[in-house]
């Protein structure tokens, strides 16, 4: 029994060897977000943000970024480049955010997301967001209102969807959308307004796998996202209403979205697509500085005209969709799938930007506050 015992330990330690790929966290210089730009001669700019550490007094020891820029032909170059620059090995497993200068964005962009999704060190989970400008203005700016610059990034990402301003993407979600021939995606578009402020000012169109250069801002993201049946648990508008002539000021009216009820109907009408979006909000007033609610006429007269001034902008933005030919809507999908004999004959490219297309919105309050 002894020498069995003995001869199943040598067995499992000649076969448990070890982690033969094992990479320590002490030799690695991890970066944590990206930028990608268009340099000269259709060249590369990568600039990273790696984050280490400082030792401060009394001997503890402070995070902070280090900012390397380099320009090559490919993102794979400009990588090993870095490589040689920063102490410890080139990590990109920990990145948590890759920002996309709207030049190259406005190319091709899967030969520069290419790398990305070949090296099984990535996270294919970091978010994406196009900057206005070049992405490494933001990058270099390393902190943001007191915080890193690749947390504080990320933080207005996810705060931007958790109010359902920007589609919930990463390299991964769209990488799937880069080859699907019938839905264009879209990526949170972003902004540095001053050498202290960057916001989330939309989203950006595509139109197959490049940036149409084309966004929606204001209310229109959100109104997208709502019409396209994305969740949310906090979704807060503001719309203005008819212009109050005696005061000379607009009349506005804050709400939240507690509920939304969405249905697509698309249809072929002699070969040829067309497509609605029905759209049902349920609402509760946060202000109306008018006036109260408190009759069912006052109420009701409110809900048309919210509903009227959603629909408008709904309409507005489709418009905008059509004119990027960005298919965000997937309503090529649609036909493939239901339609695909239809599908077959048409030009879609020609044909998406034509299509009849509506969205029809209807609001009612739930609730109108504590008071009324």
């Amino acid at each position: 029994m002894r020498i069995k015992k003995a001869f199943l330990i040598l067995m499992i330690l000649l076969v448990l060897t070890g982690c033969w790929d094992e990479k320590l966290l002490k030799d690695s210089s991890l970066v944590l977000s990206i930028g990608i730009d268009l340099a000269k001669n259709n060249k590369v700019k990568s600039t990273t943000a790696i984050r280490t550490s400082k030792i401060i007094s009394g001997g503890q020891s402070e995070s902070i970024n280090y900012i390397v820029e380099e320009i090559s032909n490919t993102i794979r170059e400009t990588r090993l480049e870095v490589d040689k620059q920063i102490p410890g090995v080139y990590e990109p497993n920990k990145l948590r955010i890759l920002l996309i200068g709207d030049k190259i964005a406005r190319k091709d962009l899967y030969p520069y997301f290419d790398v990305f999704f070949r090296d099984p060190r990535s996270s294919l989970a970091s978010k994406v967001a196009v900057v206005k400008g070049e992405a490494s203005n933001i990058i270099k700016m390393k902190k943001l209102k007191e915080n890193l610059i690749s947390e504080a990034l990320i933080d207005l990402i996810k705060s931007s969807e958790e109010h359902t301003i920007v589609p919930v993407e990463n390299q991964q979600t769209i990488l799937t959308s880069m080859f699907d021939e019938g839905e264009d995606f879209t990526l949170p578009y972003m902004e540095k307004l001053d050498k202290d402020t960057v916001k989330v000012t939309g989203i950006a169109l595509f139109h197959k796998r490049s940036f149409t250069g084309k966004t929606l801002k204001g209310n229109k993201p959100v109104i997208f996202l709502m019409a396209k049946g994305e969740k949310s648990k906090d979704i807060k508008l503001t719309e203005s209403l008819e212009t109050n002539e005696d005061h000379n000021v607009k009349n506005f009216v804050s709400f939240s979205v507690l509920k939304t009820k969405r249905k697509m109907n698309i249809k072929m009408v002699k070969g040829k697509p067309a497509a609605t979006i029905d759209l049902k909000l349920l609402i509760e007033i946060n202000e109306y500085p008018k006036g109260s609610l408190y009759g069912q006429k006052e109420e009701s007269e409110l809900n048309k005209k919210v509903a009227r001034r959603i629909e408008k902008e709904a309409n507005a933005m489709v418009d905008t969709l059509k004119s990027a030919n960005c298919d965000a809507f997937g309503i090529g999908r649609y036909l493939i799938a239901d339609h695909h004999k239809e599908w077959k004959k048409l030009n879609w490219e020609k044909e998406y930007p034509n299509m009849p297309f509506k969205i029809n919105v209807k609001v009612e309050t739930v609730r109108r506050g504590i008071i009324f």
